[in-house]
């Protein structure tokens, strides 16, 4: 199936056949209400690993290269400008309602650029690479904090003690 960024990667029409759910094993049956429904991959108690060769996050980056290289893995944007607005919005203050002023915040991006997963992987390595040349060995713990929203003029970037 291809993909297109602009369009995602759902089709049109229906990839999987029925049954998409199954009664669960295990459950007797009580009036009123229904047998809990599983996926049929999930018959025999949940799935736990993508794939049985797949035990941590480096082995699904690897596994994932391996088998789709040359498609889109993830995506990022670019920030291109900060717009700031002022409106006027009514708001209760006890009990009455005033017009105060506002100030809105939008943020205008870049369409999205992606990395492949065989790029991703290569920047995995090199991520890993790294941290070895800092003295990090295996059973060391580190600690990456990460925003999840954009949050202007925040340089802070922690390293490894």
């Amino acid at each position: 199936m291809p993909y297109d960024p602009k369009v995602g990667p759902t089709p049109l029409y229906m990839i999987h056949k029925p049954p998409f759910s199954i009664e669960a094993a295990g459950y007797e049956p009580v009036e009123g209400e229904t047998i809990p429904r599983v996926h049929p991959k999930s018959k025999n108690g949940l799935i736990t690993r993508p794939a049985p060769e797949v035990s941590t996050v480096y082995d699904l980056v690897k596994r994932t290269a391996s088998l789709h290289g040359g498609e889109p893995a993830v995506g990022s944007r670019k920030l291109i400008k900060v717009h700031t607005e002022k409106k006027k919005v009514q708001k209760t203050v006890d009990g009455e309602v005033v017009e105060v002023e506002k100030e809105w915040t939008y943020y205008e991006l870049s369409d999205y650029n992606y990395l492949t997963y065989n790029e991703y992987f290569t920047m995995a390595l090199q991520v890993g690479a790294g941290l070895r040349k800092l003295g990090l060995s295996p059973g060391d713990k580190l600690h990456i904090f990460a925003a999840t929203r954009f949050v202007p003029h925040s340089p802070r970037v922690l390293l490894p003690c």
